[in-house]
């Protein structure tokens, strides 16, 4: 469950990048921790007091605690650094990506022929994805999650996915481990001791790197992973081949797949919630109890992000990625109840859980949501 520091579809950093790479990482570290820090007394020092002055009444609810923040000095000084940061982190990533891009997509191409490949890639011609997702930068990444590719060669999407996923992560403190697949793996090992799930299906998996921690977890287990874009799905193919883990990718949407009924005992899911409408998240949820085997487990992980027990201000400055860092569903994830949304789509809802485990790496926690069979 340790990143993989290197591997042939990481892009080659010279000297100037890696230096570029370091100034980002202190910065976001700095925006992330000791600035984020004073956000609260700012709020209650500056944003307040100015809001009673021109409203006669202090913030009731989030929209008003939004108004209330944009009158702070700190907090557009605080948002606007952490939007340069953001900006910044894509930029060294790029910059290296698109040098190395011809011999990313030729290494690519290399490991999708060859004979000795473990796993598989299986991409739809016809495959339309959510325009919803079709030319946008999710959290700014450049490129998009599904750019056009009419050569059929794209990689960016992945190579962006994980390098940027790398730098922001280490600056939110959680180092070099996989958090989030290890976070749920922590969880099955207390939960169901010695299991070992025949079939795995991560779904929104991206650039594949939980998938490659379930294939290194369950060597014996027969592990799928779907996303909707064939540029992060042939990068995410070609990286597991590098790190000799067979994962089999496919180009389908998670709310509704073409796997058959009762496929799969461990269905997983890592971010994917706050990516999508919460039409698309209830059809998951469906799709999930659809798609699980007799005595399987579904646990979907995401950030600690829900609304339901934060006052005003927290959840106004939790908003703060809906608005500046291009987060469409943001807001429809932390105000849901997906544990109702499961027992909903068919699970006994005595058998839905909700809870907060301890990330993997690094401080703070991961929310999961389980159903068993």
């Amino acid at each position: 469950m340790v990143y993989h520091l290197t591997h042939d579809m990481l892009a080659r950093q010279n000297g100037e990048d890696s230096a570029r790479a370091r100034f980002v990482l202190a910065l976001k570290r700095q925006v992330a921790g000791p600035l984020r820090s004073g956000n609260g007394l700012a709020y209650r020092t500056e944003g307040v007091p100015a809001f009673a002055a021109a409203q006669g009444a202090a913030p009731a609810n989030r929209a008003e605690a939004l108004e209330a923040f944009s009158m702070s000095r700190f907090w557009r000084y605080w948002s606007a650094i952490n939007r340069s940061s953001q900006e910044l982190m894509w930029t060294a990533v790029a910059e290296p990506i698109y040098r190395d891009q011809v011999r990313l997509e030729a290494e690519a191409q290399r490991r999708m022929v060859a004979p000795t490949r473990k796993g598989g890639l299986h991409l739809d011609p016809d495959f339309e994805p959510d325009p919803a997702y079709t030319g946008v930068g999710i959290h700014l990444q450049p490129h998009s999650y599904v750019p056009e590719d009419p050569q059929g060669r794209d990689v960016l999407a992945g190579a962006y996915y994980e390098m940027g996923g790398r730098l922001y992560s280490m600056g939110q403190g959680i180092g070099a481990r996989e958090s989030k697949a290890g976070s749920v793996l922590d969880f099955l090992a207390e939960d169901r001791p010695g299991w070992m799930p025949k079939r795995v299906l991560d779904m929104g998996c991206s650039a594949g790197g939980a998938s490659v921690v379930y294939a290194e977890e369950f060597p014996e287990a027969e592990v799928h992973a779907i996303d909707l874009g064939s540029s992060m799905l042939r990068y995410a193919f070609a990286r597991a081949e590098c790190l000799g883990h067979p994962v089999h990718f496919h180009q389908m949407d998670a709310t509704r797949t073409s796997f058959p009924d009762g496929r799969f005992d461990l269905v997983v899911s890592h971010n994917l919630l706050h990516e999508i409408s919460s039409d698309g998240r209830r059809a998951v949820a469906r799709e999930s109890r659809r798609l699980l085997a007799p005595g399987g487990i579904v646990v979907h992980q995401d950030i600690d992000l829900l609304f339901a027990h934060k006052t005003p201000w927290q959840q106004a400055e939790r908003a703060w990625d809906r608005y500046h860092n291009h987060e469409l569903f943001w807001l429809d994830y932390a105000e849901c109840d997906f544990g109702k949304e499961l027992a909903e789509a068919g699970f006994i809802p005595e058998r839905v859980r909700t809870a907060k485990v301890r990330r993997s790496a690094g401080p703070g926690k991961w929310q999961i949501f389980v159903a068993d069979d």
